[in-house]
């Protein structure tokens, strides 16, 4: 076999191993940089307190939400309590309204039944964003 023709051979099989591994790691590459600045609602929320109501013995988390999205809007948080090996035994919901850009809102989220297994833990479970105001749009 002249030696042209294996030199071609290899080339050709380097490319086939290659171009598929060069994609793929484009790819990881351009989606890391795309969401490198992704925020989400939740990273918006903090615990800030998590206890048992003395009157009804339902667990009750008050949460602080500092806004860092663009626009005002309103969150609506759900928390999950857990017993004492973090296992889910209730959730609750939490919502502010209107709250403005940069700006500290105060909520609680209260379980729907009493808790009787000493003090709960309070995780937020998932948290939305809703914005209030419109999207600009372009002029006419």
């Amino acid at each position: 076999m002249p030696r042209w023709v294996v030199v071609l051979l290899v080339a050709m099989g380097a490319l086939v191993v290659l171009v598929p591994a060069g994609g793929v790691a484009a790819y990881i590459y351009a989606s890391g940089r795309n969401h490198e600045d992704m925020r989400f609602p939740s990273d918006d929320v903090t615990v800030a307190g998590c206890a048992l109501d003395p009157a009804t013995g339902r667990p009750v988390a008050e949460l602080s939400v500092t806004s860092r999205a663009a626009r005002e809007g309103a969150y609506t948080v759900t928390v999950e309590f857990q017993d004492e090996r973090e296992k889910a035994v209730d959730r609750g919901v939490g919502t502010v309204e209107g709250l403005a850009v940069g700006a500290t809102g105060r909520t609680e989220a209260v379980g729907a039944r009493a808790y009787a297994g000493g003090v709960p833990r309070c995780v937020v479970h998932d948290a939305e964003f809703r914005s209030v105001e419109p999207v600009a749009t372009a002029g006419p």
